[in-house]
């Protein structure tokens, strides 16, 4: 319970410009999202629209450049 909990407040703190992981291993920044779905940026040419509870973990500012 306290994980679902813990997962339910991070997506719930979303916005535009954080970088994130997703369930299939993508990693991307956010560009738009709503109540339901998330459009992430994967490279310069590429976004991809994803259900919000895809997203798997936030990641710390800068971690996608670094890899």
């Amino acid at each position: 319970m306290a994980q679902a909990k813990k997962v339910k407040a991070m997506l719930a703190a979303l916005k535009v410009g954080d970088e994130v992981s997703t369930t299939g291993g993508l990693l991307g920044k956010i560009t738009k999202l709503n109540d339901q779905f998330i459009i992430i940026e994967v490279n310069s040419n590429s976004e991809i629209k994803i259900q919000k509870q895809a997203i798997q973990a936030l990641l710390p500012k800068g971690t996608i450049k670094s890899i």
